[in-house]
């Protein structure tokens, strides 16, 4: 029982580091993630060369990623308030961060339930070609990152 208690703190503790690195790594770094909605459907639309029916799935992706990003920053924040919080403190408030760290692992798990079948029907709508030069893309953006 000993171990199973040890081993969710190391992870909590990994978690936690995870989420600290995560959210600097988002405030300094500037890309594409900075662009709009607009600007990427345009971009994406032109690159592919998209129809009306493939806009309107990507829309949809690029959607509920924006709701996404938006939810996830409002937890951060919440999230790095209250280590603030316990850090000041003699004693941690384990069960309270444990509860935010499981409402934002709930938040993020229906999101990509979400996401991947969203993705799914728009990557069913491209033809091969599309298909190919996104592939392409994704591995020229893994390269960069």
């Amino acid at each position: 029982m000993k171990r199973v208690n040890l081993n969710k703190r190391i992870g909590m503790g990994i978690l936690v580091v995870a989420l600290i690195l995560g959210i600097a790594a988002c405030g300094v770094h500037r890309g594409p993630h900075n662009m709009d909605q607009t600007k990427m459907m345009k971009r994406i639309t032109k690159k592919l060369d998209l129809n009306e029916m493939q806009q309107g799935k990507l829309q949809v992706v690029l959607e509920n990623a924006a709701f996404f990003k938006e939810g996830m920053q409002a937890n951060h924040a919440g999230l790095r308030t209250s280590l603030n919080e316990n850090l000041r403190t003699a004693r941690m408030d384990v069960d309270a961060l444990n509860m935010q760290f499981d409402e934002i692992e709930n938040e993020f798990s229906a999101f990509r339930k979400t996401m991947v079948s969203d993705y799914a029907d728009f990557h069913a709508s491209l033809d091969d070609s599309q298909r190919d030069e996104l592939a392409k893309k994704f591995e020229k953006m893994s390269k960069r990152h």
